[in-house]
């Protein structure tokens, strides 16, 4: 398939423009050039029957005419013309001249011409019919004189008109389009520049577009400017994001060498299974951490693409619950408490469950301190507060110092009493998501000891 052209589009429908203008252009010359043509042979028909009429006499009571030389002279300009005449007498009695010549449709009206178009001796004549009253002894009524020419004259003026009306406006069409074809290419030159700028440019540099451009384009590098901005951006997170990756990788992954390693060689089964439990607990370790790698690398992508649906936050809740309780201490006690059993929000339900999946986790992996005996070791709750929805997870664990708050929600980043084996990422996906959807997360002290993580929602749109 074939991409559509700018130049051609432009230069189509411009042309286009330019040619219908021009159709429209002859056929209204072509329509002045038969005016002006039928007008002024009709004056000259008018004048000849003028001059016949006025040369009519009544001798003895007989209508007698004798006729001008000037009265067909006029006709006589167009040697390809052929003229034909009628006098007729007020019964209708030729005087002189062809008696077949056709009659008009309608009577003419008092002394006024009448001119009509016939078919006559092969061609099609214009005809001009002029009346006289006639008030003489023994004579009296209306003396009719019809006088016809061919249109070869006149149709050849109509043509000369239109020629002299339509070349020019022919001739300054064509450098009109000659112009708006290079205005056209003059106005797409800077896409051309912009094009040679990106091919000379190195893979890396997504800097933003230098080249000059009309005002008009300005929307279109801007918009451009900005996605590269945001295609470095991205290339930056993926590049710290693998290098974290490796880093966090390598240890759990020297470890498990090492102690296969040493399991291969011991040959003491106590140091042995030593030895396999380490390597157990590494790989442990290292699955999570995957799997922490891979949610926050899913996180990223779906943050991206935004495509949002209405989501029901207590069946998000309820599904996280589902997901991670299973890896609990059969003893722990939880509890959901849902105020907004209809809490609705347009979200990404993946995205929204690996959030608080990992706030269950984080809870029963760092937060399970010592609980009252009449309150649960985790507590979550969904509830409406003002014009958002608040998810809150709060846990008995010894929870997050006020000066570390402000660096936990970075990757890899953990807090000084956090627990080993932890990779760094689930508060870092948590605030990626309640970000992307137009929302926040933050930490408070829980009454009675523990950590208190909200995250805030905006109802509606994110």
């Amino acid at each position: 398939m074939h991409s559509p052209s700018i130049r051609r589009s432009l230069l189509t429908i411009i042309g286009g423009v330019f040619v219908i203008s021009m159709l429209l252009v002859f056929a209204a010359a072509r329509a002045y050039g038969a005016r002006a043509a039928n007008l002024s042979y009709d004056r000259l028909l008018t004048a000849s029957a003028l001059s016949i009429v006025e040369a009519l006499t009544v001798i003895q009571g007989e209508l007698s005419v004798d006729l001008p030389y000037s009265s067909l002279s006029s006709l006589s300009q167009a040697p390809e013309d052929r003229v034909f005449y009628r006098i007729a007498g007020p019964q209708g009695d030729l005087v002189t001249g062809q008696g077949d010549l056709p009659w008009p449709k309608r009577t003419p009206a008092g002394e006024a011409p009448l001119f009509f178009d016939a078919e006559y001796s092969g061609e099609t004549v214009r005809f001009a019919m002029l009346r006289r009253w006639i008030a003489a002894p023994g004579l009296r009524g209306w003396a009719t004189v019809q006088i016809g020419q061919t249109r070869r004259a006149r149709e050849a003026f109509a043509r000369d008109i239109v020629l002299r009306s339509v070349l020019p406006i022919a001739a300054l069409t064509l450098l009109a389009l000659g112009a708006v074809w290079l205005g056209v290419y003059r106005a797409l030159r800077p896409l051309r520049r912009i094009e040679q700028e990106l091919l000379s440019r190195s893979p890396s540099d997504l800097s933003p577009v230098s080249a000059p451009v009309p005002v008009e384009m300005t929307a279109m590098v801007h918009a451009l400017d900005r996605f590269m901005g945001r295609l470095s951006l991205n290339i930056a997170t993926l590049r710290a994001f693998i290098a974290e990756a490796a880093h966090q990788i390598r240890t759990p992954l020297a470890i498990l060498r090492a102690q296969a390693q040493n399991a291969l060689d011991e040959d003491d089964v106590e140091r042995q299974r030593r030895a396999v439990v380490v390597v157990e607990d590494q790989a442990t370790r290292l699955t999570r951490l995957v799997n922490q790698l891979l949610s926050d690398a899913a996180v990223i992508h779906r943050a991206d693409l935004r495509c949002f649906d209405e989501v029901l936050l207590a069946d998000v809740v309820r599904q996280a619950l589902r997901d991670s309780l299973p890896r609990a201490d059969a003893d722990l006690r939880v509890r959901f408490d849902c105020e907004a059993e209809d809490a609705q929000i347009q979200g990404d339900a993946m995205m929204l469950r690996e959030a608080i999946k990992n706030l269950v986790d984080n809870a029963l992996r760092y937060g399970c301190g010592e609980a009252p005996a009449n309150e649960p070791d985790l507590a979550l709750r969904l509830y409406a507060h003002g014009s958002a929805y608040r998810i809150e997870v709060a846990d008995r664990g010894p929870g997050i110092a006020q000066a570390e708050r402000a660096t936990v929600f970075e990757r890899f980043s953990r807090g000084s009493t956090a627990k080993p084996g932890g990779a760094g990422l689930g508060l870092a996906i948590v605030r990626r998501v309640a970000e992307s959807h137009g929302g926040t997360v933050s930490l408070h002290d829980r009454e009675g000891g523990g950590l208190r993580i909200r995250i805030e929602l905006p109802r509606g749109s994110a």
